[in-house]
């Protein structure tokens, strides 16, 4: 029989398993976009990214916040260290996400279907994006090993 920490423990793991491995190839496909120099490959990959962004990411983070929630509250405790980083960074992540590269994704697609691409310069949306990968994936790995 299956219990009631093995099922929210899973959904909240798989969440965040999604979550990881879906930022994993928007970097990939957005590297893979801007080394190929062709605007219409960009813009598959950038449209490929503000996809995700606006109907994939926002429900993982949530339900991964939400599951982790349940769990704290039903099984572990908010003083754990542990849990204290992983809410404080999965809170980071989702508001790079939100508040950063969405509105950028955004205006680099208009930019792109317009004719007019971003002026030239040090483009920032990857470096955030991979660092922010990088957070969550830190996120990953800080609830597999609970330090204590």
């Amino acid at each position: 029989m299956v219990d009631e920490y093995t099922i929210v423990k899973s959904i909240h793991v798989l969440a965040a398993a999604l979550w990881v491995g879906a930022g994993l190839a928007v970097n990939i496909a957005m590297t893979l976009g801007a080394r190929s120099g062709e605007p219409s490959t960009m813009l598959v990959a950038m449209r490929f990214a503000k996809f995700l962004g606006t109907y994939v990411f926002p429900w993982l983070s949530l339900i991964t916040l939400a599951f982790g929630i349940w769990l704290t509250e039903s099984f572990y405790s908010w003083d754990l260290l542990w849990i204290q980083l992983g809410m404080a960074g999965l809170v980071v992540a989702t508001a790079i996400g939100i508040l950063y590269l969405g509105p950028k994704a955004a205006a680099g697609i208009a930019g792109i279907e317009s004719g007019t691409p971003p002026p030239p310069g040090r483009n920032w949306v990857p470096i955030v994006a991979r660092l922010n990968l990088l957070l969550v994936m830190a996120i990953l790995v800080l609830m597999v090993i609970r330090p204590s």
